[in-house]
């Protein structure tokens, strides 16, 4: 687990720093306050900043990815992932995106724009015949010299020990450049504020089968439907593209099975939320939007089961939100789980002229989770 959270030069996350974080966390602010950024970066950091990932992202917000550098036209001069920087646009120093645990900087993770560059070096053979060879190596923007010649940018990412490097003129990368990349990632599932396609879950579900874990899922669907009784994927009658499969359940005093669809987006939203967070045993569940499809009734009873099962499963929790109901169901249970942090911190650019506006996080402590849950106090 973080115990605290620091993030720099990481888009609108400029400075950004939380001293203390919980098992459980969620993250208020108003839209477009930096809430999903933290997420973002945390994804990042759970993958090492592997390739594939910043490459999803990318893409994911239209920005440049490795797949477009090559295609862009002659105006646009944008280099990959330069979008993820503060300010969009790599600087010649001290603008390293960094994402960073305050209380163990061997888990840092630092990502750097680079030049790669050739230089001609003098080797010896078996004969004892020297000769030339050039050799590519890695320069820092503010050591470049003069007479050194860039033949590609790109970007150095360092986690404690570990050390890769993307090179953006080489879209295909060997297998073990991806292998080197992939090593020490973390457990992570990231929940969109969109629905997950069916095929997705239905994989998830294939995994899980006939373990306790069949039995949690069905549990947590009764949160919303007490009558359901069990659930399937069958194949897609009109053999859609995109959903090969879709999930029928059985509900007590009907003979034959309904489609899960049929029961409105809170069932959809309970299914995807417990399926996500068995892969993430052992590392982070991030979910963005957590109110989204559950009615504000039901919220508190989720909010309990997601912070037993971050124990049961070993898993950090971050998730956002900007509605009144959601902070105050994760208030009632976080003051009631003694046993188990709730940390509630607030998104926003500051107040102070000292800090030019720059996003800050507001913690509120246990008191003040306990005033939430007692009068209506405006956190969002």
């Amino acid at each position: 687990m973080l115990s605290s959270l620091k993030i720099k030069n990481f888009r609108s996350l400029e400075d950004f720093q939380i001293d203390k974080l919980g098992r459980v966390n969620l993250i208020v602010g108003k839209n477009n306050s930096g809430k999903s950024s933290v997420l973002e970066a945390l994804r990042i950091y759970a993958a090492n900043a592997n390739r594939v990932l910043l490459e999803e992202i990318a893409l994911g917000h239209d920005e440049t990815g490795l797949s477009t550098y090559q295609a862009q036209g002659q105006f646009d001069t944008t280099l990959p992932f330069e979008d993820l920087f503060t300010g969009r646009k790599f600087f010649d120093e001290d603008n390293n995106i960094l994402i960073a645990d305050l209380e163990n900087s061997e888990k840092s993770l630092g990502i750097t724009h680079i030049f790669f560059v050739e230089k001609d070096f003098e080797t010896t053979d078996e004969l004892g015949e020297k000769k030339n060879e050039k050799r590519r190596i890695v320069i820092l923007p503010n050591s470049l010299q003069e007479n050194e010649i860039i033949v590609a940018d790109g970007l150095l990412i360092n986690k404690g020990k570990k050390v890769s490097l993307i090179d953006f003129n080489d879209v295909t990368p060997s297998t073990k450049q991806l292998n080197t990349e992939s090593k020490m990632i973390t457990p992570c599932s990231f929940i969109p504020t969109q629905l997950i396609p069916m095929d997705d879950l239905a994989k998830e579900w294939d995994t899980i089968g006939l373990t306790e874990a069949e039995a949690i899922v069905k549990k947590s669907l009764q949160i919303i439907l007490p009558e359901f009784e069990n659930l399937i994927f069958v194949d897609n009658p009109s053999q859609a593209k995109q959903r090969r499969r879709l999930p029928k359940v059985k509900l007590s005093g009907l003979s034959r099975p309904v489609p899960l669809n049929s029961l409105g987006d809170g069932m959809l939203r309970i299914l995807q939320l417990v399926l996500k967070i068995f892969p993430a045993k052992g590392g982070f569940l991030l979910i963005d939007e957590f109110e989204n499809g559950l009615h504000y009734s039901v919220q508190e009873k989720v909010w309990h089961l997601l912070f037993e099962l971050s124990i049961e499963l070993d898993i950090q929790i971050f998730t956002t939100t900007h509605s009144w109901d959601c902070i105050e169901s994760f208030s009632k249970v976080a003051v009631n789980k003694k046993d188990i942090d709730g940390i509630l911190f607030r998104v926003g650019k500051s107040a102070r002229n000292s800090d030019k506006g720059k996003v800050i996080a507001t913690v509120f402590d246990e008191e003040q989770l306990y005033n939430i849950t007692q009068s209506d106090v405006e956190v969002r």
